[in-house]
């Protein structure tokens, strides 16, 4: 088998190969003697019909399935042959066809991973933006337990509906004499006073009895609720049920030893501020390592094979074509192909990164061991509440245990850049430093 590549580009390769007909005919000589065995034709018994009654008949479906056999067969034996990485099915053309005692010659253009070899990945310069937690934050972390730790009780020493409790009605609304739809609860909890009932209806239950029902009526808020109700005025018939009433703590040293590892206020605030510090930290050096990313492929200009650029966008956009495709909304379908269009340089560095960190393995022979795949493994079974055993085996069957190894090579790469990058540090002010962050690059 003769093999000639020819490089159209970084990203693409031109593969002519020529297989001489001795490998040719022996090819036709097998596939007409398997259907030898079970071809029937008239005349003949079954595996007793000559190869030239054969011919005569099953010629053009046999030299087909032959040509495609070979054309499979010999571009995989030129890819390991000649180390190319394909990343895209093979454009196959200027197929010769069979012919006695001629070679079978075609062409294949197919996409490649470029050779990528890059020189700047250590020191290059990035910025970690740092930020410290403020006390307002610490506050409504502390609300927020306080809140976690509320107490629903059954109001016992009244029976007349105050503002602040929780007050268990059936309602019924209606637009000229007819129902419609929302105007309807049974047994359902409103908070006197919390506004989530049109403006006025909660204010008509406070000094209501237990057991009693009142009738009123409101003028539906314009642009809210169904259309049928939008402006219009609506008569509602409720009937005041029971009363509940929230219990929340209040925020002292009681409530701090209650949470069980505390013994003051004092400490739990400080106990909050560590927590919060130790997310902010988390994020911080999430951000640190997209941004080495980011001066990574900035630093090192790679040519992006679009087959890759488009199974990234593919891979962005999974959930969103999930949602389109479930409804078949062509106008969503439109709005899809504008946000891919929108994507394609983000997908492109993206793309870049990965390969990139690839070629900072190469030449730093950065690879996963047994016992690090290992390790990795026994945290997925943790998350997932499985044995490690069962995590390899599930991943195995799917196919993915490859992609664990790949994205932890990434990993360590990454590490390796950052552990060597010049990092400034930045303050920044405001709530939250966080931004929309890209989805990692799959291999």
């Amino acid at each position: 088998m003769k093999i000639d590549v020819e490089t159209v580009s970084a990203v693409q390769k031109k593969v002519a190969i020529e297989l001489p007909w001795e490998r040719v005919k022996e090819e036709l000589d097998l596939a007409y003697k398997g259907l030898a065995k079970r071809a029937k034709v008239k005349g003949f018994r079954v595996g007793h019909v000559p190869r030239a009654v054969l011919e005569k008949f099953y010629r053009g479906t046999v030299e087909s399935e032959v040509v495609n056999r070979l054309l499979d067969e010999s571009f995989r034996e030129a890819v390991e042959k000649e180390d190319l990485f394909p990343i895209d099915t093979p454009r196959v053309s200027q197929v010769t066809g069979i012919a006695a005692n001629e070679p079978l010659k075609f062409t294949a253009t197919v996409a490649v991973k470029p050779e990528v070899k890059i020189e700047r990945y250590k020191a290059i310069e990035v910025k970690k933006k740092v930020r410290k937690v403020t006390d307002d934050e610490v506050a409504r972390e502390l609300e927020a337990l306080r809140q976690k730790a509320t107490v629903i009780e059954a109001v016992a020493d009244r029976t007349t509906a105050q503002k602040g409790d929780l007050a268990i009605v059936d309602f019924f609304g209606f637009v000229d004499g007819e129902s419609f739809k929302g105007g309807k609860g049974i047994n359902y909890t409103i908070e006197l006073g919390g506004g989530q009932m049109i403006p006025g209806f909660e204010d008509q239950l406070v000094g209501l009895e237990i057991g009693a029902e009142k009738k009123f009526s409101l003028r539906f808020p314009e642009g809210e609720g169904p259309e049928e109700v939008r402006g219009k005025d609506v008569d509602w018939k409720v009937e005041l049920k029971e009363l509940k009433r929230k219990l929340v703590p209040a925020l002292d040293d009681e409530f701090a030893k209650d949470l069980g590892e505390y013994d003051t206020l004092d400490e739990l605030r400080e106990g909050v501020r560590k927590n919060l510090g130790t997310r902010e930290d988390a994020k911080a050096k999430r951000l640190l390592r997209e941004a080495a990313v980011e001066a990574l492929v900035d630093a090192n200009p790679v040519e992006v094979p679009p087959v890759m650029v488009e199974r990234q966008l593919d891979y962005l956009l999974t959930d969103v074509m999930r949602i389109v495709q479930s409804q078949k909304d062509a106008a969503m379908f439109d709005a899809v192909k504008r946000i891919r269009i929108e994507n394609q340089e983000r997908a492109r560095r993206q793309v870049a990164g990965m390969l990139i960190l690839e070629a900072v393995c190469r030449q730093e022979n950065l690879d996963v061991t047994e016992q690090e795949l290992e390790g990795r493994l026994n945290d997925i079974a943790r998350e997932n509440r499985m044995n490690a055993k069962q995590v390899r085996a599930q991943l195995k069957k799917e196919g993915r245990l490859d992609a664990v190894r790949y994205d932890m090579r990434q990993d360590k790469a990454l590490d390796l850049v950052v552990a060597n990058a010049s990092v400034t540090e930045e303050v920044v002010e405001g709530e939250d430093h966080d931004q929309d962050h890209d989805h990692p690059p799959r291999p």
